[in-house]
């Protein structure tokens, strides 16, 4: 026991001595004796020049170090600098092996980091290169007692950086950010328990030009064994200005708590809101697995806000649209999950000023894949296009095409990497002044081939069914379209598509189309196919073709029509036509239709581009066309073709289209005088062939008439002359 006794004397003394040894050596020896010896040291162990230019300083209770301006060179430029750094340890606290830092401050750090064009930073420079092939990968450190891997404890009072400046020069992008005003403040920092923090800063981009200065407060929490972390109370202000923001300043806020376990490979961030002016977006997300495709699972919400407020303060220029009332109430919502390489919405909810929408979207991480299922109430596309320009639309029309047709319309390489499946459905739809009912619209497309399944809907009382296909494999990538009308009134449908008031009635139309390219020249010079169509009952509006008709009855007659109570329109049955379409022109090889008394035959061409028509009719007269006695049908005009011009645009007034065929009725009259004379000639011949007949007959007649007389006569002698023998040979 004795020699237990002595030994643990001996190491209490020895402690006192070495403690008294510190005490004396922090009493008596000054550190700024030994400045250049510190900067030689480091010269001689780094590429680094170190300055000392401020007073050193140690204290004993607490245990610590200050330095003051130092600043450091690297390769004879600027690296680093610190105004003020100060260190304190508790000195028992690390015999308690429970090291607790008083105070740790920095002031005024400013370092200049830069990369040059190989990419390599200049703080890679800092130590001496070595012989080395490779260098050996740094081990694990893991603080530890003695008895059993449990993690020491450790608390700092405060620690507090103050007024750091950090620049950063990309010299292969150009780019120079600089961070400053840096500030950070901390206290009571312990494992296993919450302790606050609070930071602000300022960053200036040079391309763009921008700056962001920000502060926030929190509380942190890390557990004993650094495996699981939690931020709360998070309240964090933003301020951005500079070129993107047209010189504006835009006030930005972060709220919410994040926790994180590093062992499970878990987070979750809880009542999370972030927001922009007056965008506001809130989430609450768990996250499963820190890999490249964590599941994640939760909800997140974009709250109601204006986007023409946003884009105002944000300094962006207002967006130009036919009614300036749109675009002030937008909003989304939607549950979020990721798992297996898939992100899915679900529960989706969009709206657009009165439009809202419902549905799903799926986004593959690995191959962008895209599922999209939306259903709309009702959207008018007209409220968000653009202003019109009558000037420019004015231009346009007598140009006859847009300005430049050689343009690419398709980037040909972005649709071969597409993955996607789409089906929209929406309630009622407005665009182009087309109000357009039921629509649904299903579409795919893989490796470069599109499909546009159907876009399906009613449109004015009856419906629609279109579909396209477009092979974007190779730089002259091929299109195919299919369009289908039943039962749909053509009058409100042209005057609402492009103001034509032309004809009326219910057509049915089916069109088929193929063409090949990638501009509008291309699209037009290549294109061909056919289309056919037929309207039951209707009529053309804006002239009438039964007035066209009698006038030319009329100077068949010779006389002048009384009837003065003429409709600008014509009724008709069965309208029907078939196109051959080439090169943008619909080439009408075949029209007919059947008028009160008339028969409308004719062909032409209309130019899908210009809507310019040229067409040659005819009115073939069938039946009684009009009470007018000048417009009696007799045998003279029975079967005559009338003849009817139609030529111009189809957005000209219809009453100057179409109308009497002047010249080509001169030639109807003559060729009605040539058959006159014909049916004349015809007329004399008969009654010559039938007088000549008759006395042909005549003399048949007479002759037969003296045969037979003169046979009796022969009979009557002979019968005389036998007798007379008979009586003589008697």
């Amino acid at each position: 026991m004795k020699a237990v006794r002595y030994a643990l004397f001996a190491l209490i003394g020895l402690i006192l001595v070495l403690v008294a040894a510190v005490v004396v050596a922090v009493m008596v020896i000054d550190p700024n004796n030994y400045k250049p010896q510190i900067e030689q040291a480091v010269a001689e162990n780094t590429n680094l020049e170190l300055e000392l230019a401020g007073d050193l300083s140690w204290s004993l209770f607490p245990l610590g170090i200050e330095v003051n301006n130092a600043r450091t060179r690297l390769d004879g430029e600027h690296f680093a600098s610190v105004e003020k750094l100060l260190a304190r340890v508790d000195l028992f606290s690390l015999i308690r092996m429970s090291p607790m830092v008083r105070t740790f401050i920095l002031d005024g750090l400013d370092a200049h980091l830069v990369m040059d064009e190989e990419g390599r930073g200049n703080w890679e420079r800092i130590m001496p290169e070595t012989d080395d092939e490779a260098p050996a990968e740094p081990e694990e450190i893991v603080i530890t007692d003695d008895e059993g891997g449990t993690p020491l404890e450790f608390n700092i009072s405060e620690v507090r950086i103050g007024d750091a400046r950090v620049r950063f020069q990309d010299l292969q992008s150009g780019q120079d950010i600089l961070l400053e005003d840096f500030d950070l403040t901390a206290s009571n920092i312990a494992l296993g328990r919450d302790f606050p923090l609070a930071l602000g800063f300022r960053v200036a981009l040079s391309d763009p030009e921008l700056n962001l200065a920000g502060n926030m407060t929190m509380q942190l929490n890390a557990s004993e064994d650094l495996q699981r972390f939690t931020l709360s109370g998070l309240d964090s202000r933003y301020e951005i200005s500079g070129e993107p923001f047209g010189d504006e300043t835009v006030d930005g806020r972060i709220r919410g708590s994040v926790s994180a376990d590093l062992e499970a490979e878990t987070a979750t961030l809880k009542d999370l809101e972030a927001s922009l002016e007056n965008l506001r977006l809130t989430a609450n997300l768990d996250v499963q697995g820190f890999n490249e495709t964590p599941a994640i699972s939760g909800r997140f919400d974009l709250h109601e806000f204006s986007l023409r407020t946003l884009l105002s303060r944000l300094g962006q220029p207002e967006i130009e649209s036919e009614d300036m009332n749109t675009l002030r109430k937008v909003s989304a919502g939607s549950d979020i999950r990721s798992d297996n390489g898939t992100l899915r919405l679900s529960d989706l909810r969009l709206r657009l000023d009165d439009t809202r929408f419902n549905g799903h979207f799926s986004y593959g991480l690995e191959n962008g894949a895209i599922d999209l299922d939306l259903q709309g109430d009702k959207f008018n596309l007209d409220r968000y296009l653009p202003p019109g320009d009558e000037e420019e639309e004015v231009a346009e029309n007598d140009a006859g095409q847009p300005a430049n047709r050689d343009e690419e319309l398709l980037p040909l390489e972005t649709l071969r990497g597409l993955i996607f499946n789409a089906r929209i459905g929406l309630g009622t739809l407005l665009a182009s002044n087309l109000t357009i009912t039921d629509i649904e619209i299903k579409a795919n497309g893989r490796d470069g081939q599109l499909a546009l399944e159907h876009i399906k809907g009613k449109l004015y009382e009856g419906d629609f069914n279109v579909a396209a296909t477009l092979d974007a494999r190779t730089d002259n990538p091929r299109w195919g379209l299919t369009q289908r009308l039943s039962g749909v009134r053509t009058m409100p449908l042209l005057k609402d598509l492009a103001e034509i008031e032309l004809l009326s009635g219910k057509v049915n139309l089916q069109a088929d189309v193929t063409t090949r390219g990638n501009t509008l020249n291309r699209l037009i010079g290549e294109s061909s196919g056919d289309a056919r169509f037929n309207i039951d009952e209707g009529a053309f509006e804006g002239f009438n073709m039964t007035e066209m008709a009698c006038r030319g009855i009329a100077m068949v007659h010779g006389e002048s029509l009384q009837s003065n109570d003429w409709e600008d329109r014509t009724p008709f049955n069965d309208l029907r036509a078939i196109f051959a379409i080439r090169q943008g022109e619909l080439n009408n090889t075949e029209l007919t239709a059947d008028l009160a008394g008339l028969r409308l035959e004719g062909d032409g061409t209309v130019n899908a581009n210009t809507l310019d028509m040229a067409y040659r009719l005819g009115l073939r007269v069938v039946g009684d066309v009009h009470r007018d006695r000048a417009c009696r049908v007799s045998d003279r005009v029975r079967q005559v073709v009338i003849p009817v011009r139609c030529d111009g645009n189809l957005t000209d007034d219809p009453a100057g289209l179409c109308g009497f065929d002047t010249r080509r009725f001169t030639d109807v009259l003559t060729g009605m005088g040539r058959a006159e004379i014909d049916r004349q000639r015809e007329r004399l011949e008969s009654q010559a062939r039938e007088a000549t007949d008759k006395l042909t007959e005549e003399a048949r007649d007479r002759v037969d008439e003296e045969r037979k007389k003169r046979e009796q006569d022969a009979r009557e002698r002979l019968e005389r002359e036998g007798g007379r023998l008979l009586d003589r040979l008697r």
